[in-house]
């Protein structure tokens, strides 16, 4: 029977977990200066990512966060509660897409589901599902990981 992981009572790697396993994360502030460096060191420059004005004038509510900012985040979330511990190579996200904008001051949490495991000579080939939740439960980001 699959369990549902809260992050507060639980570490485990991924490799650990049954399929149908689940995990939440502990949410995470994501500060202004949060987008502002991952904007300035990936390049991606654009008026609405720094500029609140520049947000608004495009009818966002203020300035937003770079969807692969919030991934990121999402990433560094899952890595911190254990469940990719373990892991040796990042295969690839397939059917990723940003659902809903994402503010500063905005708190976002993972939520992953495991699907399939394969044992290798080289170690396991796991695959989850992930979806970003912000503060009021709306998710704002969805995709599948190998």
């Amino acid at each position: 029977m699959a369990k549902n992981y809260i992050e507060d009572s639980w570490r485990m790697p991924i490799q650990k977990m049954e399929i149908g396993d689940r995990l939440t994360t502990k949410q995470r502030v994501i500060s202004r200066t949060d987008v502002e460096l991952f904007a300035l060191l990936g390049g991606d420059i654009v008026p609405q990512f720094l500029s609140e004005e520049a947000a608004k004038a495009h009818r966002w509510k203020t300035q937003l966060v770079p969807g692969l900012c919030t991934l990121n985040i999402g990433y560094g979330l899952l890595i911190q509660a254990g469940f990719l511990a373990d892991i040796i190579a990042y295969m690839g996200t397939a059917d990723m897409r940003f659902l809903a904008p994402v503010y500063p001051g905005d708190s976002i949490r993972m939520e992953t589901e495991v699907t399939s495991k394969k044992k290798t000579e080289k170690g396991w080939i796991c695959e989850y599902n992930w979806t970003i939740r912000n503060q009021d439960g709306l998710a704002v980001a969805e995709g599948h990981n190998i």
